[in-house]
């Protein structure tokens, strides 16, 4: 009688009952059930003292809270008609959910995603939003790589919650999947997934300078006449995981 009345899924099947009982110590005849929304429900000819007759109508559930108003009346052998109303609601729930995951305050749905420092601090953020029109229960939040990142007991229609994970980074390109799966009044889960990335760069550089074609890290290195031609070559080498920019050869003399 009062609402919300049963969850039913949104397009799901609403099947309206009227039970018409014959209360009083005569018999009532054209019946006539009717419903302010549907219409005419359907026509019972003869209704003993007692007696009770259903009739039934079906329908599809719209999305939200729906009520509507069912009338029955019938006809006596003397008098006016005698009738009687019900009310009835149901809630058509559209159920929804969804997971923003961060890496280090970057979406980065892509690789790379934010470079950081091998061994460096990691911090995921998974924002998870309630875009249904009923409550969520047992919103648990998983990452494919950590695991169980926690659980919202209870998570209201529009309302988001942000839950959070450290870790450290490791060296190279770095992928994981979040996931919330929320459990609305009735019927299956719903759930969202949202991927992150980062980069744990791990940066390094290599010099070998020769002289005429030696290394010669230590003297004497080779014999030039004097006033000979030296030539220094600087092999420069990015032996590292991420590009390095400017990079500039000095030397000290």
């Amino acid at each position: 009688n009062d609402p919300t009345g049963p969850y039913i899924p949104e397009n799901g099947t609403v099947v309206w009952t009227y039970l018409v009982t014959n209360t009083g110590n005569v018999n009532l005849t054209n019946v006539t059930v009717t419903d302010n929304v549907t219409g005419v429900v359907g026509i019972i000819p003869l209704l003993r003292p007692g007696e009770s007759t259903t009739l039934t109508a079906t329908g599809t559930a719209s999305a939200g809270q729906y009520a509507n108003m069912g009338n029955a009346t019938g006809t006596p052998p003397v008098g006016g008609n005698v009738s009687a109303e019900d009310p009835s609601h149901y809630f058509g729930q559209s159920p929804g959910i969804s997971l923003v995951k961060s890496t280090n305050g970057d979406d980065a749905n892509s690789p790379t995603g934010p470079y950081i420092p091998e061994n460096g601090t990691v911090v995921w953020t998974y924002l998870v939003t309630n875009t249904g029109n009923v409550n969520l229960t047992n919103v648990t939040v998983t990452d494919n790589v950590t695991g169980v990142v926690g659980t919202i007991p209870l998570l209201l229609p529009g309302q988001s919650q942000t839950l959070t994970k450290i870790g450290t980074a490791s060296a190279g390109q770095y992928s994981n999947l979040g996931n919330a799966t929320g459990t609305p009044p009735v019927g299956p889960d719903v759930s969202d997934d949202d991927p992150s990335h980062y980069f744990g760069q791990k940066p390094s550089i290599a010099l070998v300078k020769s002289t005429n074609g030696q290394d010669a890290n230590s003297p004497t290195g080779p014999y030039i006449p004097q006033n000979g031609t030296v030539v220094w070559t600087y092999n420069v080498t990015n032996t590292g995981n991420v590009n390095l920019t400017n990079v500039t050869v000095t030397d000290n003399v």
